[in-house]
């Protein structure tokens, strides 16, 4: 699954910037990999608990799940508790961690790091 992930985001616009992740608790019943652009351009995000999952230790990256399985034979997740907690935190911006009000001032807080980084390309 993480080659096809990487496969994904090579096919994509190089200015782009992915994450390739698990949830620390999953979301579905069956196994499922996020790949997840930075710019996090996406009307489906909609709610604090939604933008927290993807941007606190409740994301785990796909290549620290395959570390761990390779040298450990198992993975280490978070506890429930902290998850829930992780979940909880402020909307933060995921590049400066300045904490805004709602997604949607945030989004557009995200925007500006994005711009940022496409002039400096």
């Amino acid at each position: 699954m993480h080659r096809k992930a990487e496969d994904l985001v090579n096919r994509t616009d190089s200015q782009s910037k992915f994450r390739i992740g698990y949830h620390a608790v999953p979301s579905m019943s069956h196994l499922h990999l996020h790949v997840i652009s930075q710019d996090f351009d996406s009307p489906c995000l909609k709610t604090k608990v939604h933008w927290n999952s993807f941007t606190t230790r409740y994301f785990i990256e796909s290549k620290d799940i395959i570390k761990q399985l390779k040298t450990q034979g198992s993975v280490q997740l978070i506890d429930p508790e902290t998850a829930k907690e992780l979940l909880k935190q402020p909307l933060r911006c995921h590049v400066c961690r300045k904490e805004l009000p709602t997604i949607p001032k945030l989004k557009d807080h995200v925007l500006v790091h994005v711009n940022k980084r496409l002039c400096d390309s």
